[in-house]
């Protein structure tokens, strides 16, 4: 990508959670001409994942990419991409979508797009009916690539979070389909991403077996997750997240000197932080100092 429009999306993506509205008249007026087809896909994505996910606009979204289609950098894979990106925002919208003439990975990465849409709006049921269509998929297709497993990841590892923090209003099935769903995400980010996305995948194994009252199996994973960090030498954010979930896991199972030894190394990762991630990380330092200090 060129400096000018990696540049623009870096600063869209940092700001569209906080300033979606914001972003969106930049991305309407000010969007520099993408310079190849990659960029054209990733601005693709990204319509969808603002417009439709975080503004819930639609059909500005479709004219958007109707606008795009007819880009001179609009290559085969680039008009795949916004096949996919029209069937996502219908199947969001109605959870119906025309996909005559679809490739299989086209329809796998539609609903798994779609999922994750559903996902940050809210539509739970909505999003497990096309997680589990689009596992059946692409576990159908005789050779996936990364870039089909990775929508998939990102659903499953979204519609995991939104399960765990149903907290004790989930039911026995919504426990099971976390689980689950926690567990394919780490297989689909094994596929799609690097060490990272599979450490973060651990990390979420483990919270979501803690919460599942799997004290013992969580610990498997935390392990795994801080594991990753030092083999990697991971940055201090990941070293603090991997320590944090260590932290509470030995905290459940009553193991307090290791609760204490992990909230610790916590601490110490966290002063090694800039201003920023301690900002966005002071709640669970907060919260993992008041667990180590309480009594298993």
């Amino acid at each position: 990508m060129s400096e000018t429009f990696e540049a623009f999306m870096a600063q869209a993506w940092a700001d569209h959670a906080q300033h979606s509205e914001a972003v969106a008249d930049r991305l309407r007026t000010g969007t520099p001409a993408p310079a190849n087809p990659a960029q054209l896909e990733a601005l693709v994505r990204f319509v969808v994942h603002l417009l439709g996910e975080h503004l819930g606009r639609f059909d500005d979204a479709r004219w958007r990419l109707a606008a795009l289609a007819s880009h001179d950098k609009a290559d085969a894979r680039v008009q795949s991409a916004l096949r996919v990106a029209r069937a996502t925002l219908d199947l969001a919208q109605s959870g119906r979508a025309a996909l005559d003439g679809f490739t299989d990975a086209e329809t796998v990465r539609a609903q798994s797009a779609a999922a994750t849409l559903c996902v940050g709006r809210g539509q739970s049921e909505r999003a497990l009916a096309f997680i589990a269509s689009a596992r059946e998929r692409l576990a159908a297709l005789p050779q996936a690539s990364a870039a089909d497993h990775r929508p998939l990841a990102i659903a499953c590892n979204n519609m995991t979070w939104e399960l765990h923090d149903r907290g004790a209003k989930r039911t026995a099935a919504d426990t099971a389909a976390m689980l689950d769903l926690a567990a394919a995400s780490r297989v689909h980010w094994s596929h799609a991403g690097t060490w990272l996305e599979v450490e973060r995948a651990d990390y979420g194994l483990a919270l979501a077996h803690l919460s599942a009252g799997r004290a013992d199996e969580a610990l498997h994973h935390a392990a795994q997750c801080l594991a990753a960090c030092i083999a990697h030498d991971a940055l201090p954010y990941e070293h603090f997240f991997g320590h944090e979930a260590l932290a509470r896991v030995q905290h459940a199972r009553g193991d307090r000197a290791a609760c204490a030894h992990h909230a610790a190394a916590a601490r110490d990762a966290f002063g090694r932080l800039d201003s920023d991630d301690q900002a966005s990380c002071r709640g669970a330092l907060d919260a993992l100092q008041a667990l180590a200090q309480a009594a298993p």
